[in-house]
């Protein structure tokens, strides 16, 4: 087993459990092994396609500063879906939502391709209010669906 290998696998393990954790919103131990158990195994399954060449995926580090909004937009975000909730519920006011077509700058890499329109699409989706439907990579267009406009 190589060193690339190893450190991919530990490094993919990292990131799931403590996604696991942010999950679970707890510390209990049944539920923390479960977790270990998950990630493991999804860090298997993740080194096996990388290895296999199956996926051709090269994230930039750059790309993930623009994520440090996305705390604070989930949180304005629900209360803006919880708004229309409530409002559809005691007046029976119908939610209008709308279609967006967002101009994205998308690498001429594939790899690069593949690994920004994946961000973009966890990105844009992550708040409860929108979410992706498609990337156009000829067009450089993101078709997404708002809730709340």
């Amino acid at each position: 087993m190589t060193r690339a290998r190893i450190v991919g696998w530990l490094a993919w393990f990292a990131v799931l459990n403590a996604l696991w954790l942010v999950f679970i919103a707890a510390w209990v131990p049944a539920e923390e092994l479960l977790g270990l158990v998950a990630a493991a195994i999804a860090a298997t399954a993740a080194e096996a396609v990388r290895e296999q060449g199956l996926a051709k995926f090269r994230m930039r580090a750059r790309w993930l500063v623009h994520l440090r909004g996305l705390p604070w937009r989930a949180v304005v975000e629900s209360v803006q879906v919880l708004r229309i909730l409530v409002r559809h519920v005691l007046r029976k006011a119908p939610a209008q939502g709308r279609f967006r077509v967002v101009p994205v700058a998308l690498p001429k890499d594939p790899r690069e391709q593949a690994a920004k329109r994946a961000l973009m699409t966890a990105a844009e989706s992550f708040a409860p209010n929108a979410y992706v439907l498609t990337i156009d990579t000829r067009e450089g267009v993101m078709l997404t669906h708002e809730l709340v406009e």
